[in-house]
């Protein structure tokens, strides 16, 4: 039987009879330029390996996972020491789902409920991000992870604009669901990745995902840090701030979305 030791989260184990598991951070919920992130698939992943001590990252794009390929080939042959999982934010009519071990990129949805099967049906995690934070474009589900099947709900989302709705989602899952609670930056520059993470036992993203399967993850961190943010000030100046644009008219679609380049069919 396990034992779960909630105190001292950095040194935080399980223990088994003659076994303990050292945890490590993840960050699920990262952009890159593919969608609305400043930086490239290939900037963002030296830049977390450089300067966090994250082992598992999603890249999680809106309406594409094509960033995510492009992240984990980078991080395979350059920075060994980070594993990619492949995400998405998945726009749908009721606010968005993030994707989670997805083999391909995924359609807009009409309700969250659709988005969720069809994450499923990739044999993904559906994880219900910032229900109650509004704003900078972000669309949020609400009181829908209360009812619907997520595998987990973010309960700490880095934008400083999410202290009130991380309690508030916190209070409800307490109270309601108890779905795995993660810790995620939601970071478009990764000068902020890994400032709200999730604690889980073990070191790979297998791990990880038994941790979420188990109830075994940790929300942990802060919201994004000033110095942080700061810091991202030149590269906005120079870069500009992308858009995206979460188009109302959502078409539910139940066609077949192509494999990824990046994807062999021996991996599905």
């Amino acid at each position: 039987m396990l034992t779960f030791i909630p105190k001292l989260p950095f040194f935080a184990t399980i223990v088994q009879p003659g076994k303990a598991a050292v945890w490590h951070k993840a960050d699920l919920h990262l952009h890159t330029t593919y969608s609305d992130g400043l930086m490239t698939s290939e900037e963002t992943v030296d830049i977390i390996a450089q300067h966090t001590s994250l082992r598992v990252i999603a890249i999680t794009d809106h309406d594409t996972t094509e960033g995510a390929f492009v992240a984990r080939e980078y991080a395979q042959q350059r920075r060994p020491g980070i594993e990619v999982v492949i995400g998405q934010e998945v726009t749908t009519g009721d606010g968005d789902v993030i994707g989670l071990y997805l083999q391909s990129t995924l359609p807009r949805f009409a309700t969250a409920a659709e988005a969720i099967e069809a994450i499923h049906r990739q044999g993904g995690l559906a994880v219900a991000v910032h229900p109650f934070t509004f704003g900078w474009g972000m669309e949020s589900i609400q009181l829908a992870f209360l009812r619907l099947p997520f595998d987990a709900v973010e309960v700490r989302h880095g934008c400083p604009v999410s202290l009130v709705g991380n309690l508030c989602t916190t209070l409800l899952n307490l109270s309601g669901p108890q779905l795995p609670g993660l810790g995620s930056s939601d970071s478009h520059i990764p000068y902020t990745a890994g400032q709200a993470f999730t604690w889980f036992p073990g070191s790979s993203s297998s791990d990880l995902r038994r941790a979420i399967e188990t109830h075994t993850v940790r929300a942990g961190g802060t919201t994004w840090k000033l110095v942080s943010m700061l810091r991202e000030l030149p590269i906005i100046v120079e870069r500009g701030w992308p858009t995206y644009t979460n188009s109302p008219d959502l078409a539910h679609s139940t066609e077949a979305i192509p494999l990824s380049p990046h994807i062999s069919t021996q991996e599905m």
